[in-house]
């Protein structure tokens, strides 16, 4: 139905165009406002799947211990796929239900893994362990947890020049 042929109910609706749109152009969509009930509603889902997820992300970091021998290993695509995907799944959602520090920890070991033909059990361990110790530590020193990453980028830096060198 086109306006000619609307009947007429004695009202029209007229949308004005938004400083924004006026500034921005015809392709601006405007930021969505959240009823602030509903973002309330989200933040409490999200801190209930975060006591969830406690359990969750200590069965998962403590499962990577078991396929870090197999991963670096010649030939061991499986199980360097398998962490990896752990590693990968911890580094997305660690820092959403609070544990930033793991999630910085996982996104290093993914990036090691990403990087290298072959891998090194010790480094790879030193990534996990870190994983693991702040998830016992939670409210360990920050400095300390950023300290510790520094560490690793450096351990992972090495080995990729001694990488370089030998091969």
């Amino acid at each position: 139905m086109d306006d000619a042929t609307a009947p007429d109910i004695g009202a029209r609706f007229v949308r004005l165009p938004s400083v924004a749109e006026r500034k921005l152009g015809a392709d601006y969509a405007a930021p969505i406002r959240l009823d602030p009930r509903i973002l309330e509603q989200m933040q409490q889902t999200i801190r209930d799947l975060g006591a969830q997820y406690a359990g969750t992300i200590k069965a998962q970091v403590g499962s990577l211990f078991a396929f870090i021998d197999a991963a670096c290993m010649a030939g061991s695509a499986e199980a360097r796929g398998q962490l990896y995907s752990l590693a990968h799944e911890v580094r997305g959602i660690a820092g959403t239900f609070g544990f930033a520090i793991v999630g910085r920890f996982a996104d290093s070991l993914c990036r090691y893994m990403e990087t290298r033909k072959s891998l090194d059990p010790t480094i790879m361990r030193f990534h996990v362990e870190a994983m693991y110790d702040a998830l016992q530590n939670a409210d360990c020193d920050p400095a300390l947890a950023d300290e510790t990453l520094r560490s690793l980028e450096r351990l992972t830096e090495a080995s990729k020049t001694d990488e370089r060198s030998y091969g």
